[in-house]
C-alpha cells in the first residue's frame, strides 16, 4: 500500500489537500472519505489504510477552511458547508474520474460527510455510499435530554458566533470553523430540511440520489448522531435511495464504547472494518 499527498483544485479557485491510499493490487474502485465537521483527514488514516490493504483505493481530504485546506480569510463567504459538498467534494470526484475513468466511485461519510452527498452536483456518479454515524441534522431528531441540548446548540450556541470570525476550536475540540460554515451548520440544525443562505430548500440532489446507501447507527452515540437522527436521514432526506440501516452495538464487537468518534479509531474491532470492506467491495462489482 502506498500513500500520496495531493492538492486538488476546485472549480472556484481553491485548493483542497488530500491523501491517496493505493493498494499494490489492481483495483476497480476508489472510495472517497468525507470527514465529520472540523475533523482532519488524518483522523481516518487507520481506517483508510485498512480499506486499502484489503484492495480498495481510498482518498481522504480536508474541506476548505480546515486543516491542509485552510485559508487566511475565515470570513470568506465561499468557506461554507454547502461548498464543502458543491465544490470540494465535486473537485475530488472530478479528479478521480479524470485519473481513474475505469473506476467505480464509492463514498464513506462520517457525520456531516454523509449529508454532503445530497449537496454534490450530479451525485449519480457515486455508485454507493456507506454512512457511519451520519445524521439528519434537525434538532428535533434527538431524544430526551439530548433533544434539549441539540435545541440549545443549534438555536443558541452556534448563532452566538454568527458574527465571530470563526467558531473556536475549544468549544467542541475539533478544528476551528470558518464563519459561514458555522452559519450553515446552525441553519441545517434549525430547519426541517437543508436550506441555502436565502432560505431555499435544497431538495434536488438529496431526492435525486438513487444509489445504495448503508447507514451504520451507533447505539451509544446519543449526543451527535443518535439512531433516531440516522433513521431520519434515511427516511426523510435520501428518500429515493436504496437504503438499509444497521444498528451497531458496542457489545457485539467486544467494545465498551464506540460513540460518535470511536468507529475510526485504531482500537476499533477490525471485524467492523472488515464488514465495511466486504460491503464496499460488493458494491464495486455490481452492475450499474
Amino acid at each position: 500500500m502506498q500513500t500520496q499527498e495531493l492538492h486538488i483544485n476546485t472549480a472556484d479557485g481553491y485548493q483542497v489537500a488530500a491523501t491517496l491510499f493505493s493498494p499494490q493490487s489492481e483495483v476497480n474502485a476508489t472510495v472517497i472519505i468525507n470527514s465529520a465537521t472540523g475533523v482532519l483527514r488524518q483522523y481516518y488514516n487507520a481506517f483508510a489504510r485498512f480499506l486499502s490493504e484489503q484492495g480498495l483505493q481510498v482518498i481522504s481530504y480536508d474541506y476548505r477552511g480546515i486543516g491542509g485546506s485552510k485559508t487566511n480569510d475565515t470570513k470568506d463567504k465561499a468557506l461554507s458547508m454547502i461548498n464543502w459538498g458543491r465544490k470540494d467534494y465535486a473537485a475530488i470526484v472530478d479528479w478521480v474520474e479524470e485519473k481513474y475513468p475505469e473506476h467505480k466511485i464509492l463514498g464513506v461519510g462520517h457525520s456531516i460527510g454523509g449529508q454532503l452527498l445530497g449537496l454534490l452536483p450530479d451525485n449519480h456518479r457515486i455508485s454507493a455510499y456507506l454512512n457511519i454515524a451520519s445524521q439528519h441534522a434537525h434538532w428535533g431528531n434527538w431524544r430526551g435530554k439530548f433533544k434539549a441540548q441539540s435545541f440549545v446548540f443549534f438555536h443558541g450556541l452556534l448563532p452566538a458566533f454568527r458574527y465571530a470570525k470563526q467558531f473556536p476550536k475549544w468549544v467542541l475540540g475539533s478544528e476551528a470553523l470558518p464563519k459561514y460554515v458555522t452559519r450553515d451548520w446552525s441553519r441545517f440544525g434549525r430547519k426541517r430540511f437543508y436550506t441555502d443562505i436565502d432560505g431555499k430548500e435544497l431538495h434536488d440532489n438529496f431526492y435525486n440520489y438513487r444509489g445504495k446507501i448503508r447507514y451504520l447507527a451507533i447505539a451509544d452515540d446519543h449526543a451527535f448522531a443518535p439512531p433516531t437522527a440516522v433513521k431520519s436521514l434515511k427516511e426523510n432526506v435520501y428518500i429515493n435511495a436504496e437504503g438499509e440501516l444497521i444498528l451497531i452495538e458496542p457489545k457485539h464487537y467486544g467494545m465498551k464504547r464506540i460513540d460518535h468518534f470511536g468507529f475510526f479509531q485504531k482500537n476499533m474491532n477490525q471485524q467492523a472494518w472488515q464488514e465495511c470492506v466486504d460491503w464496499l467491495t460488493e458494491q464495486s462489482f455490481l452492475q450499474p
